[in-house]
């Protein structure tokens, strides 16, 4: 192979290279907007909730972030019937670990939570049940803190 191949070969491969570690933008991982989304479940949360004043996310064993938090923008999103092309953005949550209280199979749904800085999707989670609670966790479903 010539130089100017290998060259051209190289160039493309790092261009590949950093669009993926660039990850997509945000709007590209709204899959459609779907009045349904989400629902009964958002419809039970009312009004604005607290923003969380110390929270920790923490991706593969590591502590990457500390501090507040706002769910509002999240909580907007859902109500707004916009998913997230991920598999789990809004599926039913089944409560495996058996840290919330125990309810029927359909009561909690899960919305991935996009936070700069970490991959998509991440070990943020919002847990909405169908009487308005709202559950964080940033530890992929290690600890909750409630919301509302």
């Amino acid at each position: 192979m010539s130089e100017c191949r290998v060259r051209c070969a190289l160039i493309l491969t790092l261009g590949w290279v950093l669009l993926g570690l660039a990850g997509l933008s945000a709007q590209d991982k709204v899959a459609k907007i779907d009045k349904k989304f989400g629902r009964p479940h958002i419809d039970a949360v009312k009004g604005e909730v607290k923003v969380l004043s110390n929270i920790k996310i923490v991706d593969r064993g590591k502590v990457i972030y500390k501090g507040k938090f706002d769910v509002n923008p999240i909580l907007k999103r859902i109500r707004d019937g916009k998913a997230l092309k991920h598999r789990n953005d809004g599926s039913i949550f089944l409560n495996k670990e058996g840290r919330l209280p125990k309810k029927a199979r359909d009561y909690y749904r899960e919305f991935v939570v996009e936070k700069k800085g970490v991959s998509f999707p991440g070990p943020v989670r919002l847990i909405i049940g169908k009487g308005g609670e709202v559950y964080f966790t940033g530890d992929h479903y290690e600890t909750f803190t409630r919301v509302r």
